[in-house]
């Protein structure tokens, strides 16, 4: 299986159970695994056979400006059905890393597979 990775893409959004997070945005940060079958885009040097990750992160950003749910599992589940509901790809790998949600600890992080 061949496989695109984008990480550490970084967005700013409403995302947490307390009352503050609901009106404050927050720092997260997305690692990205998604499979895909590049032989075809590497043979014929052709965009419109691969799987355009301009196009995922650009879906992935409106999404994340406009649904804000209280819960990081919440959020990377989401995120993996967008991702397997409009892209050419049956699995997927989602970790969400949301810095300073607690004190002790540089950031929570949690991370998902999901496959059609």
């Amino acid at each position: 299986m061949d496989k695109i990775i984008i990480s550490g893409l970084k967005f700013n959004t409403l995302i947490g159970t307390l009352d503050w997070e609901k009106q404050t945005p927050q720092n997260i940060t997305l690692d990205l695994t998604i499979a895909t079958d590049a032989k075809k885009a590497a043979t014929q040097d052709d965009l419109n056979d691969a799987l355009d990750y301009t196009k995922i992160v650009d879906h992935l950003n409106g999404y994340i400006k406009t649904h804000h749910p209280e819960l990081i599992e919440t959020l990377a589940e989401n995120l993996a059905t967008e991702i397997l509901t409009h892209f050419d790809t049956s699995w997927v790998q989602v970790t969400l890393h949301k810095p300073g949600a607690v004190l002790q600890a540089k950031e929570i992080a949690i991370t998902i597979e999901r496959h059609k």
